[in-house]
């Protein structure tokens, strides 16, 4: 589901300051939201989850 070009497509769509969260946490998909051009952070979890991503446009 998650892939660069869909990260790149999100990025455009989102305005400046907008939010982008998901309970996926790979790597891949952290070095992913990066290379599109968020700027990311690790948040706790919910119960059963040990953490999850929010990525937001610079």
């Amino acid at each position: 589901m998650w892939s660069l070009e869909i990260f790149q497509k999100l990025y455009a769509a989102i305005k400046e300051g907008g939010f982008l969260v998901t309970y996926c946490a790979k790597g891949q998909v952290k070095r992913d939201l990066k290379t599109a051009g968020f700027k990311i952070e690790a948040l706790p979890g919910p119960p059963g989850k040990r953490e999850m991503t929010r990525a937001w446009k610079r």
